[in-house]
C-alpha cells in the first residue's frame, strides 16, 4: 500500500466537517496560483468536493443561503488528495483526511449501528496513525450561548466528552515507539466566524471573546493532550476559520428538543443570509491546514537528510516489494522526498530523459512544500 501522510478530524455531527475540507482544497489552489504545483484528487475524493461546491453554488445563484443544506456525512469518508509538480505522472506527495458521521464518535451511536461498528477500528487506526488531530468547533454555538440552559447545551452539541476522549487516543499514540520522533499538530479550528471578525467583509469586533471561549472550553482537551505527551512537543494550532466570507449569521435560534432518555434538550440552529449582492465566497485560514502539513513534511525531511549525513543509508529491497511496505511518517518522507518513489519506478524505465525529468519535478515539489510551510500563516491564526 503506498504510504500517504494523514489527518483526521474529530468533531460532532453538523458541525461543518465536510464544508471545511472543501474550504481547505478552494485555499490551497489559491496559495498554488501561479506555480509549478498543482492540487490533485482522487476520483472519488473529486465527486465528492464538486457535490458540495454545486451545493453551494446553488446556494450563491439563488441569493439565499442556509447551511443545512449543505449536507454533512452519512458514512465514512477518505479525502485523498496531493500536491504534483506540472507534467509529472506519478502521485506527487499525498495526504488522506479522513471524515464520517460526528455521531460514530458517541458509543452508545456507535453500537446501534452495524456500519459504524464495521467501520470504526478503520477510523480510530486512522486517527491514531495521523501526523493532524483537526478539531472543528461551530462557533456560533460557543458565542450565541447565552442562558444557563443554552450553555448547558454546548458541551453536548459541541462533543467535549468523545472529542476529548479521541484526543487521548491520538495523543497516547504519539508517543509510541512508531511516532514518537514524527511531528504532531493539534489544530483546533473554529467554523463560520464571519460573524465575529472584521478582518474579511464583516464588521464584527467578538475575536478575543471567540479566543476566550475556546482556551476556556478546550482547556481539559489541551490538558489531555498534554499529558499524554509529556515527553515529546505537540504543535497546538488556533484557526477559527470563515468558511464562506460572505455569510453573516442574522439570529442563533435554540430549539427545545427531546433527549434520547426523555430529557429536555437544546439544538441549535443558525440563520444565515449573504451580506452581500451578488455574493462572492471569500475562504479565510483554511489554508492553515495544508501549511502546517507542509511544515510537518519538511521537517521531516531536514531531519532524515540530517540523519543520512551521519549514517549510511540501507540497502533497499526490490522495488515492487520496498513499494508494497508500511512505512509510517518516516519511510513515507523518504519515500517521496528522498526520490524513491521516482526511483523505484525509473527501475522499470530505461530512460536517462525520464529520470532527468522525475529529478526536477522532485525539486519543483519541494521548492513547493518549501514555499507553502514559509509562508506567513493568516494572522488569525496562532500557536498556543
Amino acid at each position: 500500500m503506498t504510504p500517504s501522510f494523514k489527518v483526521s478530524m474529530v468533531g460532532p455531527s453538523r458541525v461543518g466537517k465536510t464544508t471545511l475540507i472543501t474550504a481547505i482544497l478552494a485555499e490551497t489552489e489559491t496559495m498554488l496560483s501561479g506555480s509549478e504545483i498543482s492540487l490533485i484528487l482522487d476520483e472519488q475524493t473529486e465527486m465528492k468536493v464538486r457535490r458540495n461546491r454545486k451545493d453551494l453554488r446553488r446556494a450563491v445563484e439563488a441569493r439565499e443561503f442556509d447551511a443545512a443544506s449543505l449536507g454533512g456525512s452519512q458514512d465514512i469518508q477518505l479525502y485523498e488528495v496531493g500536491l504534483r509538480a506540472a507534467g509529472d505522472s506519478l502521485p506527487g506527495i499525498p495526504f488522506s483526511i479522513l471524515d464520517y458521521p460526528g455521531a460514530w464518535l458517541d458509543p452508545v451511536e456507535r453500537s446501534s449501528r452495524p456500519k459504524a461498528k464495521e467501520s470504526w477500528p478503520d477510523c480510530e487506526a486512522h486517527i491514531t496513525e495521523s501526523l493532524m488531530l483537526l478539531v472543528p468547533v461551530e462557533a456560533a454555538v460557543l458565542m450565541e450561548a447565552v442562558t444557563p440552559a443554552q450553555r448547558r447545551a454546548v458541551a453536548d452539541l459541541l462533543g467535549f466528552e468523545d472529542v476529548e476522549a479521541m484526543a487521548r487516543k491520538w495523543a497516547r499514540a504519539r508517543n509510541l515507539p512508531a511516532h514518537r520522533d514524527e511531528p504532531a499538530v493539534l489544530v483546533i479550528a473554529p467554523l463560520k466566524c464571519e460573524k465575529y471578525f472584521d478582518d474579511n467583509g464583516g464588521k464584527g469586533r467578538d475575536a478575543a471573546r471567540l479566543r476566550q471561549l475556546v482556551r476556556e472550553k478546550y482547556r481539559s482537551m489541551l490538558d489531555i493532550v498534554q499529558e499524554e505527551s509529556k515527553h515529546r512537543t505537540i504543535r497546538v494550532i488556533y484557526a477559527p476559520v470563515d468558511t464562506y466570507g460572505c455569510v453573516d449569521l442574522m439570529e442563533g435560534q435554540w430549539i427545545e428538543e427531546t433527549g434520547a432518555e426523555g430529557e429536555a434538550t437544546l439544538d441549535f440552529q443558525g440563520h444565515y443570509r449573504f451580506r452581500e449582492i451578488p455574493p462572492k465566497v471569500k475562504v479565510k485560514a483554511a489554508g492553515t491546514v495544508i501549511q502546517e502539513l507542509c511544515r510537518c513534511v519538511i521537517s521531516g525531511q531536514d531531519r532524515a537528510e540530517r540523519q543520512r549525513a551521519v549514517l549510511a543509508r540501507s540497502t533497499y529491497d526490490t522495488a515492487l516489494a520496498r513499494k508494497a511496505e508500511r512505512k509510517g511518517f518516516w519511510g513515507a518522507v523518504d519515500f517521496y522526498l528522498s526520490g524513491e518513489a521516482r526511483a523505484n519506478r525509473m527501475t522499470r524505465l530505461d530512460s536517462r530523459r525520464t529520470l532527468t525529468q522525475a529529478e526536477l519535478h522532485r525539486e519543483q515539489l519541494a521548492g513547493a512544500l518549501r514555499r507553502i510551510a514559509a509562508t506567513p500563516s493568516d494572522p488569525r491564526v496562532e500557536v498556543w
